[in-house]
């Protein structure tokens, strides 16, 4: 449904050169009257026009009865009406060559509830037909700071306060705690979306990331509507190196009542989009007072340098708590050489060790130069990239002010980035921290909070993952008509499959009754696995579809009658092989975004542990290694208690060829399991696998 728009017909909408309110009014209170008061209160020098044929003037500014008297076109056009006007409004401002619309009412009619012809669809087919931005329904508007141009529907503070944060928002609610809770906080461009079903959120962060002024840029969204522009927003802010700091809310698991495979099991949609995160360098924050100190952070220090966190407290008791948080965030402190550690023992009191996290409260005597000096001594540290300071701040307290003199003195002598941590998000701080803002030290609230967004702005410099373009692939015709059907396709063809495309495996021989199994006697090596090939069966073990380590062909046969009688007579023998461990590479084809791939924990491990990773299929070595560390299970391949260690640069390699091979198949396949994938030294070996083509997604009624 949504159209992807051009920067110069969003300038229309987001930079116009005139704007016309249709509605504005005198009455205060009303949407009408607020959109011409802040409009006025900033420095917008386009034209803006009033329309209301009730008034002369409204506010001061010359009213017009509609846009024709206007006497020429506008770029944008802002419905002050209620829903049941919009339609008639909105086509009335097509006529008139308005080139975008901003419509704050939610658009639904009473009446319409149960029909299906509504109001919002044809206000969304009258844009996209004559191909017009629209910033709604039911939006609440957005702030083009660098231009002095604020279109929202109720009275807000910060009017020319420009800075270089852009935020966009899914919700209106954010986009007002977020610009109007902390003025440390400073943007050039905001905006709500409302639905977003012409305009979406991907076309305002394009649009924004274009915005020269822009260093940082905030997004808080439940949705995707343009997976392609989304992508495109991340790439291009990775090209610019402009840190993207996200909150995604609306967790769900991906398509989990269609499942079929322990894949769909695994990889909820919030796992898809925390792969995609990851391998674009966006920084996923949990909550709106990470993401606002993240964004201060990167606001004030958009440049990382290198090297670690040095800090200090202002006392024992928040010094561990300090060092407790950092631990359990995985956040370290810089080691600091040997001589910086002797030169800063010189400067404490007897009483108090050199380390860092630094506590230097001894007696409190000349206590501004002790933490000057300490601090100043850490910084200068090669290690050492940014200084933190903790210490819970508070208007006209002399300790607090004597911490602040000292720091603003450390921002003076030297470079490096500096930032001010209080425990406790508190009130009555706004003087001190105005003193800190002058000396460029951003005050960040609450410990665990703080310490994320300095973990998280490490983590940005340290992003530097390179995607791979997968190699094309081929397979032969037959094959090709095997994806094309719409019926799970079993072991021995998806293992076949599989081994046209690179992947190993052991040679298998099917069966269909008894005599087969008596005429390939010879070719079984004992020991041998016995497993079910019934159609419809997905997952064997699950009812005893599976006889592990066949000592010799009467114990076969033996099996196979036992199985052919409960189970059906199709089965499939194959050798046993030996192994350390067991891993399972799956892959899905989620609706928005693709192909995604999943790796983890194998065997009957799969279930029980659930311990797995997701990757885009574009990850490189680099991107599989780090994240393969992350399972719980890593252990298992490095080797344990004296096991055989896995060769875990053939693991990655092998996890590489398995990404390409899940971009080349995802045209038919749906699902895609490999499990057990058999690990032992240099080998990996594909054990079983279940290809599930697209369609039978949906119509599958077999599960776990």
């Amino acid at each position: 449904m949504c159209k992807d728009f051009s920067k110069e017909k969003l300038d229309f909408l987001l930079a116009p050169k005139s704007v016309a309110l249709i509605g504005a009014s005198n009455r205060e209170g009303t949407l009408g009257y607020n959109l011409i008061q802040m409009i006025a209160q900033g420095n917008y020098e386009g034209g803006t026009y009033a329309i209301n044929p009730k008034y002369p003037e409204i506010c001061g500014i010359k009213c017009y009865p509609d846009l024709q008297a206007i006497g020429r076109p506008v770029d944008m056009a802002v419905l002050c009406v209620n829903a049941k006007r919009v339609q008639e409004q909105a086509q009335i401002c097509i006529d008139a060559g308005v080139k975008a619309l901003t419509v704050f009412a939610n658009c639904i009619l009473e009446e319409e509830v149960d029909k299906n012809d509504k109001l919002e669809d044809r206000l969304i087919a009258m844009c996209l037909d004559n191909g017009i931005p629209l910033l709604g329904h039911n939006a609440m508007g957005y702030y083009n700071n660098d231009i002095g141009l604020r279109i929202c529907g109720f009275i807000a503070p910060d009017a020319n306060i420009t800075g270089n944060i852009a935020l966009c928002t899914q919700s209106g609610s954010v986009l007002s705690t977020i610009c109007h809770n902390e003025p440390q906080l400073t943007f050039n461009f905001s905006v709500a979306t409302g639905t977003g079903q012409v305009t979406s959120l991907e076309d305002y962060m394009l649009y924004a990331l274009e915005i020269p002024s822009t260093k940082v840029l905030g997004v808080y969204m439940e949705s995707v509507r343009k997976p392609d522009s989304f992508i495109s927003a991340l790439k291009l802010a990775r090209e610019k190196r402009i840190p993207v700091v996200l909150m995604k809310v609306g967790k769900s698991a991906l398509g989990a009542k269609f499942a079929q495979s322990h894949t769909g099991g695994l990889a909820g949609k919030d796992d898809v989009y925390d792969a995609i995160f990851e391998h674009y360098g966006v920084i996923r924050c949990q909550n709106l007072q990470e993401m606002a100190n993240t964004l201060l952070l990167f606001s004030t220090h958009p440049q990382v340098p290198a090297g670690g966190l040095v800090a200090i407290a202002d006392s024992g008791g928040e010094r561990n708590l300090l060092a407790d948080v950092a631990e359990d965030i995985g956040l370290n402190f810089a080691a600091l050489s040997e001589q910086t550690m002797k030169k800063l023992s010189g400067i404490q009191e007897h009483t108090q060790e050199a380390a860092n996290p630094l506590d230097p409260w001894g007696t409190g005597i000349d206590f501004e130069k002790i933490f000057e000096d300490s601090l100043i001594a850490m910084l200068e540290d090669g290690q050492a990239a940014i200084g933190l300071f903790s210490q819970d701040l508070r208007d006209g307290y002399f300790l607090s002010q004597g911490m602040v003199d000292a720091l603003k003195s450390v921002a003076a002598r030297q470079g490096k980035p500096i930032v001010f941590m209080t425990n406790l998000s508190g009130v009555r701080r706004s003087d001190l921290t105005s003193q800190l803002a002058e000396s460029k030290i951003p005050v960040l609230a609450g410990t665990q909070e703080s310490l994320l967004a300095v973990r998280n702005w490490f983590a940005f410099r340290d992003h530097d993952i390179a995607p791979i373009v997968p190699e094309p692939l081929s397979l032969p015709d037959e094959f090709i008509s095997l994806l094309e059907t719409e019926q799970p396709i079993g072991e021995r063809d998806s293992l076949a499959i599989l081994s046209k495309l690179g992947i190993s495996s052991l040679p298998i021989t099917a069966i269909s009754n008894s005599g087969d199994l008596a005429a390939n006697k010879s070719n079984y090596v004992f020991p041998v696995v016995l497993k079910t090939a019934v159609e419809g069966i997905l997952h064997k073990k699950d009812v005893g579809g599976v006889v592990l380590n066949i000592a010799d062909y009467d114990a076969l046969a033996s099996a196979y009658t036992v199985m052919a009688g409960k189970l059906g007579p199709q089965a499939v023998v194959a050798p046993m092989f030996s192994y350390e461990a067991e891993l399972i590479f799956g892959m899905i084809t989620d609706p928005a975004f693709g192909p995604v791939v999943v790796v983890g924990a194998g065997g009957i491990y799969t279930e029980m542990l659930k311990d797995s990773i997701v990757l885009l299929p574009t990850a490189g070595e680099r991107e599989i290694r780090r994240k393969l560390e992350a399972l719980k299970t890593y252990p298992l391949l490095t080797g344990i208690r004296g096991s055989k260690p896995a060769d875990i640069d053939a693991v990655v390699s092998e996890i590489r060829k398995f990404c390409a091979i899940a971009v080349y198949l995802s045209k038919w396949v749906g699902e895609l399991d490999i499990n057990p994938v058999a690990v032992s030294g240099s080998r990996l070996l594909a054990l079983d696998a279940l290809i599930i083509p697209k369609k039978q997604e949906v119509n599958s009624t077999h599960s776990h």
